[in-house]
């Protein structure tokens, strides 16, 4: 589900109307995260890494408003829930796009995510589906090779594309603490640096949870 946002009484109105004429209207940001309560809650209950991941960050990104807004028609949309589309590695060195339905009960993701790798990997090319290219996603990327300190997203910015990227690197353990590389591309018409860093407290701040 969406709703419409009012842009005549909406507090960003000249943001977002400056921003959206831009060539390139996206900013990132790199960073480092410590990632150790939820490796460690991860590990203690012998679940797959990549999808666990992948569902706390869904989880923040789900709490951070700012991520669940869109660019349609030329107006901004505000989603209930947003997903995520990730990219999916092949034996064969190529990678698909496969799309998770986000869920609260991340046994329940992790399943339903599991018949969604199958279906990629057994498949060929980018395994496009209705579902991949939908508005209401993240598009991620894990990067497990290395860890990096800076990072660009590609962007499809005369489609009026509006989706925000999130790509992790290597989890590096650094005196007791494991740290993960996390890059975020967003578009400046709907968020702010500011935006930004309620995000990365979320990822913090859920952590002590766990």
């Amino acid at each position: 589900m969406k709703q419409s946002i009012d842009i005549t009484h909406w507090n960003r109105r000249e943001h977002f109307e400056f921003f959206s004429r831009f060539d390139d209207p996206f900013f990132g940001i790199t960073t480092l995260v410590d990632f150790t309560k939820a490796y460690e809650h991860i590990k203690a209950h012998q679940r797959p890494f990549f999808l666990s991941s992948v569902h706390f960050l869904l989880k923040c990104a789900n709490e951070t408003e700012a991520f669940r807004l869109r660019i349609e028609d030329g107006k901004p949309v505000r989603y209930d829930t947003i997903h995520v589309s990730p990219t999916i590695g092949r034996e064969d060195g190529t990678f698909g796009f496969g799309f998770f339905e986000y869920h609260d009960d991340i046994d329940i993701f992790i399943r339903n995510a599991e018949k969604e790798i199958e279906r990629v990997k057994k498949g060929s090319g980018l395994s496009v589906t209705e579902n991949t290219w939908r508005p209401d996603v993240i598009r991620y990327s894990a990067l497990p090779w290395f860890a990096f300190s800076e990072m660009k997203h590609v962007g499809s910015i005369r489609t009026g594309d509006s989706v925000p990227r999130i790509s992790t690197g290597k989890l590096t353990q650094e005196n007791g603490l494991y740290k993960l590389p996390l890059s975020i591309t967003v578009h400046h018409g709907l968020m702010d640096g500011r935006d930004v860093a309620e995000f990365l407290q979320k990822i913090e701040y859920h952590q002590h949870f766990l």
